[in-house]
């Protein structure tokens, strides 16, 4: 049985410092649309405005990060840059009174400290192999962290809004962002940086195809999920009549189950493979999202949304060492290509829901949502032979 004990102390204040990272990034991330409509009294197609100019950044800002690593840049000093710039947004945030402010000074600082989750993965990654750690099992520790900031992140900062208003819950991610800083002083080693990789022969390295087509397999996933929780609240309460509390209690079934299934995705990977397992939760996805669309009553909810939870955990717990195994001695260019699949699919599923909706309904997001999953199984499928690349070739 995994417990904290058995953790180098090292790892465990990592993830501290990767979930005090998420803690902060998930009280603004989902909040900045309703701020958008409600704070600053702008229209909602103006949502698209912030989102349309932070998403290109965020990944140009990850993969920018994922090469300097690979480089051999201190790992301290380039997490400094995501660490001040989340201190700089939200203490910005609470003078932000227009549009244009949160446009043009919040997004560009938001991309860099959405850099932070990623470069954190990578110093953990690197950390692990040096210390011979298991770095499948580490990995879904971090990857747990995530999870748990995010069940706990949006709930606060949505309370805080509606007790105190917007500055109440800028003002507590302030505070989360001062913690941030404390730790990246007293966690991340001053020299530590991983060794210098060298690049071949042209200018520059050639294309992964294999990272590439994880990414994309990961991206599959994400859309999969972005899709059902932009649509599930109304899907659930307009389209099917259930309770206004369903679409609440269905994430949070989800989020509990998944949390312990990410732990269990390790020893299944460990006896079925890690391709196997992402199969197994490809076919949950596509099953779970059609089942949804057949929901009538409040216990049909919780027991799909038990299946939506181990689909998922299943994903999160092994996808960022799938990715990564593709790219051994590239861990930060491996770390940028997953995170912007989270980020891309993310965005790609949020915006595309309300076309989908308005040319259908939101059943019928749900079903393009279970073709997204069914996509990425053939995908996995058609690579089966594909095998990670060995840490002796360059990518």
């Amino acid at each position: 049985m995994i417990s904290f004990p058995q953790l180098p102390r090292q790892v465990v204040l990592i993830l501290l410092l990767q979930f005090t990272n998420s803690l902060g990034v998930s009280s603004l991330i989902p909040l900045m649309s309703f701020f958008i409509v409600e704070g600053l009294g702008s229209e909602p197609w103006q949502v698209g405005l912030y989102t349309g100019l932070l998403m290109p950044m965020t990944l140009v800002a990850n993969r920018w990060a994922g090469e300097r690593l690979d480089q051999g840049y201190r790992v301290k000093r380039l997490l400094l840059i995501s660490v001040c710039a989340f201190v700089l947004v939200t203490a910005f945030l609470t003078q932000v009174t227009s549009l244009l402010m949160l446009i043009l000074l919040i997004a560009p600082l938001m991309s860099l400290t959405n850099m932070g989750g990623g470069t954190i993965f990578t110093f953990c990654r690197v950390y692990s192999e040096r210390q011979g750690l298991d770095i499948t099992r580490i990995n879904s520790w971090l990857r747990m962290t995530v999870s748990l900031a995010w069940m706990i992140g949006p709930a606060v900062s949505f309370t805080l809004v509606s007790q105190f208003g917007f500055s109440s819950a800028f003002m507590a991610a302030f505070v989360v962002s001062l913690f941030y800083l404390l730790l990246w002083a007293t966690v991340v080693p001053r020299s530590f940086r991983s060794k210098r990789k060298p690049k071949s022969e042209g200018q520059n390295d050639p294309i992964n195809w294999k990272l590439l087509v994880a990414g994309l397999i990961c991206l599959g996933f994400v859309i999969t999920n972005s899709l059902f929780v932009s649509a599930m609240p109304l899907f659930f309460v307009q389209e099917t009549g259930l309770p206004g509390a369903t679409p609440g209690l269905s994430l949070s079934i989800k989020c509990v189950v998944e949390i312990f299934v990410i732990f269990g995705s390790v020893h299944v990977a460990e006896r079925i493979g890690t391709r196997q397992v992402l199969l197994l939760a490809a076919c949950l996805a596509a099953t779970s999202m059609v089942l949804f669309a057949q929901v009538t009553e409040i216990w049909h909810v919780i027991v799909v949304s038990i299946l939506e939870g181990t689909y998922y955990g299943l994903f999160a717990g092994i996808s960022i060492t799938f990715v990564q195994s593709f790219a051994p001695d590239r861990p930060g260019r491996a770390t940028a290509v997953y995170m912007n699949s989270l980020f891309l699919g993310g965005m790609i599923g949020s915006v595309s829901m309300g076309f989908i909706a308005s040319a259908g309904d939101f059943k019928t997001v749900l079903y393009v949502a279970a073709g997204s999953a069914l996509l990425a199984l053939l995908v996995l499928i058609a690579t089966l032979k594909v095998q990670p690349t060995p840490v002796e070739e360059r990518i």
